[in-house]
C-alpha cells in the first residue's frame, strides 16, 4: 500500500477508535422489548444458515445499547482499502440480525444545499414569518431558546457580508446561504480542531473528476468565489472543491422530528453500497446508529444504500452516476429480474400477461419471453416517462387519486414496476394518514392487501430488519386493530387463521389474518424491534396498547 494511502487510512482508523468514546444516555424507554419465541423466529428466518451460537456470540439479541457496549468488543469493524474499492469497512467478527455495529455523532451538519429556511442554530425548518433573523447577521434562528449551539459567534461574523441583516426572509439569500454554509463550518471545524483536518483529507471527494462538470463550474462561481470577495474567507479554489466533493460524496441527510439537513459522518461514509444492504441507520437526539438488519459473518464488507431501495436498476445507476461517479455492479444490478422482484419489468401488451425484462444494452428492444413480442427502446422510455410525470403529479395524500393513478398504471405498466410499487406505498401511506375512524372496513382491508404485497417485496430487496419492513407492519397492525374493534375479538376465528399459515400473509388471507389477534401481536412485536430507533416507535407503542386494552376487554 502506497504510503499515502496508509495515512489516509491510519487517519481514518485513528478516528473510528474514538468512537469508543460516545456513550449516548438512552432511557429506559429505548430497550427493545421482545420475547425469546420472536429471538428463535429472527434467528430461523433471517439468518437460515447460521448456528445459533455464532447469533448470540454478543449476548442477548435484545439486550440494551449500554448492556451491549460492556458484552462485546468495540471494534466490530475494520477499515480495509483495495484499488476497486477505495477505503471501506468489513465486520472483524460476526455480527449479529438488530445488532448495532456502531455509533456516530457528526463533525458537521449543515441545511441541504438550496433549501429554505432553516435555524441555524438547532436545524429545526421554518415555516412563514414565525422567526426572525440574527441579531449580528441577520441569519434564520427559531429563537432565543431554541437550545441550538449550531450558529457560532465566528460563523456570524463572517456571514454579516451577506446582506441578510435588515431583510432575514430574502428567499434569494437564504438559499445561497445553505450552499455556503456547509463548507464554511467545515473549514471553521478545521481551524479549531486540526486532527479533523486530517480525517476529512482522507474522505475521496471526486474533486478532478467533478471539475470537468457542470457543478465544479458552479463551485467555482457561487461558492469558492462568493466565499473569497464577498466573505473575505481567504481560501483556496481547490479545498472548496475538496470540500463540497465530501459532502455530495458522502454526506448522510438526517431527520430528526422536524429537524432536517445533511451530516458529514466519516465512519458512516466508510460503508460501500449496496443495492440490497445489509445494515440501515437512524439519526436520533445527534447521533447515527447504525444497525444489522441481517447477520453480517466475519470478514463481509458493512454496507449501506447510497439510493432509493425501491427504484428500478436504470434508475439507481442514474443516481448514483451523477452524483457518486461509479457504477453498481452488485447482483441486483447484473440481475434482470432484480433478485425476482421485476420491479424494472413492463407488462407486455401482446399477451397481457408476460413481462418484458429490460435489456443489457438500454437502446435494445425489450422483447416478452412469454410472446415474443418485441417493443423498442424509444416506445418503452416514452411510457415510462409519462407514467413518471403522472406519479409526479399526484397530491401524494389524497388516496381516492392514488388510488385512481394505481389502477391506471398497474394495466400500463403492470403489478411489479417500481412506479406501481411506489404508488401501492403512497396508498397505504395515504390511507393510514387519515383518522381510522373515518376509513371504511374495505379501506382497511385494501392496507392488509397491499401491505402483504409489500412485505414479499421487502423480503427480497431489503431482507431482514429493515425500516421498510417496519412501516409496512406498523401499518398493517394499525389497520387489523382497528378492524378487531369493529368486529369483536370475541368473534375471532383463530382455527381459520391458522390454516391460513400464520404469520405468512399473503393478499387472499387478509380477512382470516386479522381475525388472529395472536398474529397480530407477534406482526407488532417485530415492528416494536425493527422501529426502536425511529420516531416512529411511539406509534407502535400506542397500537401495543390498543390491542392489549382490546384483549382485556
Amino acid at each position: 500500500m502506497e504510503a499515502e494511502e496508509q495515512q489516509r487510512v491510519s487517519a481514518l482508523e485513528r478516528y473510528m477508535t474514538s468512537l469508543a468514546a460516545i456513550n449516548p444516555s438512552w432511557g429506559d424507554q429505548d430497550k427493545p422489548e421482545a420475547s425469546d419465541s420472536f429471538s428463535e423466529r429472527l434467528q430461523l428466518e433471517y439468518c437460515p444458515t447460521k448456528r445459533p451460537e455464532v447469533l448470540r456470540s454478543s449476548g442477548s439479541l435484545f439486550s440494551s445499547p449500554e448492556e451491549q457496549d460492556e458484552r462485546r468488543p468495540r471494534e466490530v469493524v475494520e477499515i480495509h482499502s483495495s484499488p476497486g474499492f477505495g477505503r471501506y469497512l468489513v465486520a472483524s467478527r460476526n455480527i449479529a440480525a438488530g445488532e448495532v455495529v456502531f455509533r456516530e455523532a457528526p463533525l458537521v451538519v449543515a441545511p441541504k444545499a438550496g433549501s429554505g429556511a432553516s435555524c441555524l442554530a438547532c436545524l429545526r425548518s421554518l415555516q412563514g414569518s414565525e422567526w426572525a433573523g440574527c441579531q449580528q447577521c441577520g441569519a434564520p434562528l427559531c429563537g432565543r431558546g431554541c437550545g441550538g449551539d449550531g450558529h457560532s459567534q465566528e460563523e456570524c461574523r463572517l456571514l454579516v457580508p451577506l446582506g441578510l441583516k435588515g431583510q432575514p426572509q430574502n428567499t434569494v439569500l437564504i438559499k445561497q446561504l445553505s450552499v455556503l454554509l456547509t463548507p464554511i463550518r467545515t473549514i471553521l471545524l478545521m481551524k479549531k480542531a486540526p486532527p479533523v483536518k486530517e480525517v476529512i483529507a482522507a474522505l475521496q471527494s471526486h474533486a478532478e473528476e467533478r471539475r470537468r462538470l457542470p457543478i465544479g463550474r458552479f463551485v467555482d462561481e457561487h461558492v469558492a468565489k462568493v466565499l473569497r470577495a464577498r466573505l473575505g474567507l481567504p481560501v483556496d479554489s481547490d479545498i472548496v472543491q475538496h470540500l463540497c466533493g465530501i459532502f455530495d460524496t458522502n454526506a448522510f441527510e438526517i431527520s430528526d422530528g422536524d429537524i432536517r439537513g445533511r451530516a458529514l459522518l466519516p465512519g458512516g461514509a466508510l460503508m460501500n453500497h449496496s443495492c440490497s444492504p445489509n445494515t440501515q441507520h437512524w439519526y436520533r437526539n445527534g447521533v447515527m446508529t447504525v444497525r444489522a438488519v441481517v447477520d453480517i459473518p466475519e470478514g463481509a464488507p458493512v454496507t449501506n444504500t447510497y439510493t432509493n431501495s425501491l427504484w428500478g436498476t436504470r434508475a439507481r445507476a442514474a443516481h448514483l452516476s451523477t452524483s457518486k461517479l461509479f457504477t453498481c455492479e452488485c447482483e441486483r444490478c447484473l440481475d434482470p429480474t432484480e433478485l425476482g422482484s421485476h420491479l424494472s419489468s413492463v407488462l407486455c401488451r401482446g399477451c397481457g400477461g408476460g413481462l418484458m425484462l429490460p435489456p443489457a444494452d438500454c437502446r435494445a428492444d425489450w422483447e416478452c419471453p412469454a410472446c415474443g413480442k418485441s417493443v423498442s427502446a424509444g416506445a418503452i422510455e416514452t411510457l415510462l416517462r409519462a407514467g413518471g410525470a403522472a406519479l409526479g403529479r399526484l397530491p401524494i395524500g389524497d388516496a381516492a387519486a392514488v388510488a385512481a393513478a394505481l389502477a391506471h398504471l398497474r394495466r400500463l405498466l403492470g403489478d411489479a414496476h417500481y412506479i406501481v410499487v411506489e404508488l401501492k406505498y403512497a396508498l397505504v401511506q395515504a390511507l393510514m394518514a387519515t383518522a381510522l375512524e373515518a376509513l371504511t372496513e374495505d379501506d382497511l382491508l385494501n392496507v392488509l392487501d397491499l401491505t402483504s404485497d409489500l412485505l414479499r417485496l421487502a423480503d427480497l430487496l431489503e431482507p431482514g430488519l429493515s425500516r421498510f419492513r417496519g412501516i409496512l407492519l406498523l401499518e398493517r397492525c394499525r389497520a387489523a386493530v382497528e378492524l378487531l374493534q369493529r368486529r369483536g375479538v370475541a368473534d375471532c376465528d383463530t382455527t381459520a387463521a391458522a390454516s391460513a399459515g400464520g404469520t405468512q400473509l399473503n393478499s387472499s388471507q387478509s380477512v382470516y389474518s386479522v381475525q388472529n389477534v395472536e398474529d397480530v401481536s407477534r406482526q407488532l412485536e417485530e415492528c416494536a424491534f425493527i422501529l426502536h430507533y425511529d420516531s416512529r416507535h411511539d406509534d407502535v407503542i400506542e397500537v401495543k396498547q390498543r390491542i392489549t386494552s382490546l384483549i382485556s376487554f
